[in-house]
């Protein structure tokens, strides 16, 4: 097994460490040394997949109606592209949109859209990650 390596205390917390090759390194190596998995769910990405099962347990819901589920998803609006997590069938139901706000502009033509997002700037909202006023469901 790969080795952990000590990084400085963060929040306090003196004895951090991190993994050498990373979560998706120490999944290759739990399944190829047949090992017990301590590692619970999905690890997040920075890639088109935005997630890697680990384990097949869910530990996340739907941002919009509570459902177990672990699925990240960009809202297709172009002036929002909201990272939230999404279900299937609410990602059926408001078209990928994390709103009802976004569905409707997604309805407009492309010509109307544009026109709607011009001068308008949207990068602090990419990474809300769930704390976005527009979704529906919180804890």
């Amino acid at each position: 097994m790969r080795k952990l390596l000590p990084i400085l205390g963060i929040r306090g917390l003196k004895k951090v460490y991190q993994l050498e090759g990373g979560i998706i390194e120490y999944a290759r190596q739990v399944k190829k040394r047949n090992l017990e998995n301590k590692f619970i769910g999905k690890n997040f990405v920075f890639d088109e997949r935005r997630g890697e099962r680990i384990s097949e347990d869910i530990i996340a819901q739907c941002h919009q109606c509570g459902k177990p589920c672990d699925t990240h998803i960009n809202c297709i609006n172009e002036a929002c592209h909201l990272l939230f997590i999404q279900c299937k069938s609410c990602g059926e139901k408001m078209n990928h949109c994390c709103s009802e706000t976004c569905k409707k502009v997604t309805s407009l033509s492309h010509k109307e859209q544009k026109a709607i997002r011009k001068g308008t700037h949207n990068s602090n909202k990419i990474f809300k990650k769930g704390r976005s006023k527009a979704l529906k469901f919180k804890q």
